[in-house]
């Protein structure tokens, strides 16, 4: 049943006066005094000195320049949504939930909050079990064969007693019962123990058994240092054992309410500061992987458990920093998960990265193997990672050459996965490639092959031939070559020219834009900038344009610029066209309001040197308003939703 919150203003005021910023912060952050502020080293960036500033509301950072207020700063600090850092405050703070849309009859209230009692139980009761049962049984058990058998197979695999507490790694023994008898003395409740999957009820006695047995065991602990519940690998003396039924080498908790596969990340809590310090995540396979990884100072490794990497990892991993590497193992499955990886990053927007591995080796293997020399390389690999999109490309070129039918369906290939990729800009200049590398016809690329013109989806825009300046007329400076437009720049000014069909689209994202904002700067480029502006200073600039715009165009602007807009004119309206308008505005809207945020954050270094608190205040809220507004438009671009 889903909680039907609504975190109104006054809500959230409410729970920022229950709990104030500078108490969350010192929870993480060692904090001193100074004046009506406090100071400490910044957890976002690998401060030296403190430069992070907090005061009961806002945080401000004169390093990285990172600013919030309280949830701000979880989200950032955890990785979390706007949601999962108000319901995790909530808690802290004891602050009741709010209302959702419809009134909650008291029966409703009740069971919701029986039904959170019972996991924040279940929390403690992972816990308890975790670090008093099998972690002590990894540490000083002595009472089973497995427990020493656990010890020696860590130190054959390398890991040292420091990565085994960070990890908080444990042991379940062969005892069917071991866990429900350490439950039952220590009179922990067993019906939270079962529901969470901890132990299950026999079906051959009234009793209950272990759901875990001769396993090591992983804490799955989530960013809030929660856990949620365990994987379990299978010891390898048990492994070996003839038996009728095999068991799997991997086991995880069942799914709750506290744990979901396709949202939990291994390893995140321990790698969430380097992946922000850094702003690139590593996704590997495997417990084991994470946890080399980490040991030889890659810290910012993680995995899914059991599981392909779905968008919650990819939304979790990007909320904390912009790159994602995919590590997986260079098996068949390995092969397979990293290209489904590729496909879902191109689906949202997002271009994720590989490594030149080629070992058939585990990462945790590799590592083991040589770890000076593999480490450097690996080290090496990670600087230089290159998109998954532009190396798959590449081997299907490279696998058929040569051969027709191959290289027809290493096309399609290609043609599929462009396809799916959203950014316009990126797709574009990918295309282009394809065609000039791999010597394909446009015809062959269907609706890719506008991206040739520089326009995303339909057929290809048809070139104009632009008349030549007369040689023996004095250059202008318009007249002059110029670099070719981005392809950001060509796609809307074509659009722009055709006011009749398009102009509406134009009037409603100049709406949108910052006030201080002027239209012409939806464009990047200066010249295009100047030629809009002067255009529309003309009441009937737009009408001139249309019935001659050899008056607008020849002898004013640079042949490049002729040709763009000569041939946008001339183009007839093809399907698709109000989409990729759409798409191309948000982007124009969203950076006028980060321009406009670029210059509320150099007022906040400004007043704050000034020691003006006040002011800092007020600029920091319209800081933080701006990026949730920010983060609205770009949710928005990637996923291609109209506003």
């Amino acid at each position: 049943m889903k909680l039907r919150t609504r975190f109104t203003p006054e809500w959230i005021q409410s729970l920022k006066a229950a709990l104030p910023l500078h108490e969350v912060v010192s929870e993480n952050v060692e904090l001193r005094k100074s004046g009506a502020r406090f100071m400490g080293r910044c957890p976002f960036h690998g401060d030296r000195s403190p430069s992070f500033s907090v005061n009961r509301e806002f945080y401000y950072c004169f390093g990285c320049k990172e600013t919030g207020d309280l949830i701000k700063f979880v989200m950032q600090l955890h990785g979390l949504s706007f949601e999962e850092a108000c319901e995790d405050l909530a808690e802290k703070a004891k602050v009741p939930l709010p209302e959702g849309g419809e009134a909650l009859s008291s029966e409703e209230e009740r069971a919701i909050r029986i039904k959170r009692e019972r996991t924040q139980k279940a929390v403690r009761l992972n816990y308890f079990s975790s670090l008093q049962f099998y972690h002590e049984n990894l540490l000083r058990g002595s009472g089973s064969p497995l427990f020493i058998e656990a010890r020696e197979y860590l130190k054959k695999r390398g890991i040292s007693s420091e990565t085994v507490e960070k990890f908080q790694i444990g042991v379940a023994g062969a005892q069917s019962d071991g866990l429900v008898q350490y439950l039952t003395r220590a009179r922990a409740p067993l019906d939270i123990a079962r529901d969470f999957g901890l132990i299950r009820a026999s079906q051959k006695t009234q009793g209950d058994y272990d759901f875990f047995r001769e396993r090591l065991l992983f804490p799955l602990i989530d960013p809030r240092g929660r856990i949620l519940g365990f994987g379990g690998r299978v010891l390898p003396s048990v492994e070996k054992k003839p038996s009728e039924f095999k068991l799997p080498k991997y086991l995880n908790s069942a799914e709750s309410e506290l744990f979901q596969k396709s949202r939990f990340l291994f390893g995140l809590t321990q790698a969430k500061r380097a992946i922000r310090e850094e702003e690139v995540s590593i996704v590997v396979e495997g417990y084991f992987d994470v946890i080399a990884l980490h040991q030889a100072g890659v810290e910012n490794a993680v995995a899914p458990c059991g599981t392909a990497l779905t968008e919650d990892h990819l939304k979790t991993l990007t909320r904390l920093g912009p790159r994602v590497i995919v590590f997986f193992d260079q098996d068949e499955a390995g092969i397979q998960a990293t290209v489904k990886s590729m496909e879902l990053g191109l689906r949202m927007g997002q271009l994720l990265y590989g490594i030149s591995f080629a070992s058939k080796l585990d990462p945790d293997e590799f590592l083991l193997e040589n770890p000076v020399e593999h480490l450097k390389l690996l080290r090496q690999w990670i600087r230089e990672a290159t998109p998954l999109l532009d190396r798959e490309l590449d081997r299907l070129f490279r696998e058929s050459e040569g051969q027709v039918e191959r290289r027809s369906a290493a096309v399609k290939q290609a043609v599929q996965w462009l396809s799916q990729y959203t950014d316009p800009v990126g797709r574009a200049i990918r295309v282009s490639d394809l065609v000039k590398r791999w010597d394909v016809p446009p015809a062959a690329l269907g609706p890719l092959a506008r991206d040739l013109d520089g326009r995303a989806g339909g057929p290809p825009r048809r070139p104009l031939p632009v008349a030549p300046v007369d040689a023996r007329r004095p250059q202008t400076p318009g007249s002059k070559k110029r670099a070719p437009l981005t392809p950001y720049d060509r796609q809307l000014l074509q659009y722009f020219v055709k006011a009749q069909e398009f102009g509406a689209f134009f009037v409603e994202a100049r709406r949108q834009m910052h006030e201080k904002d002027s239209f012409p700067e939806l464009f990047d480029d200066t010249e295009v900038q100047n030629w809009v502006r002067t255009i529309l200073e003309d009441p009937a600039g737009m009408e001139r344009l249309k019935q001659a715009p050899e008056s607008w165009v020849q002898g004013h602007v640079s042949l490049e610029l002729q040709s763009v807009i000569m041939e946008g004119l001339l183009q007839d309206r093809v399907q698709g066209d109000e989409a990729q308008l759409r798409a191309l505005l948000r982007r124009g809207v969203y950076k006028s309001w980060a321009r406009f945020s670029h210059r509320i954050r150099e007022e906040m270094v400004r007043v704050e040197q000034a020691q003006d608190m006040e002011k800092f205040k007020e600029l920091s809220q319209q800081f933080l308003d701006l990026q949730r507004k920010l983060k609205e438009f770009e949710e928005s671009y990637v996923s291609g939703k109209n506003d």
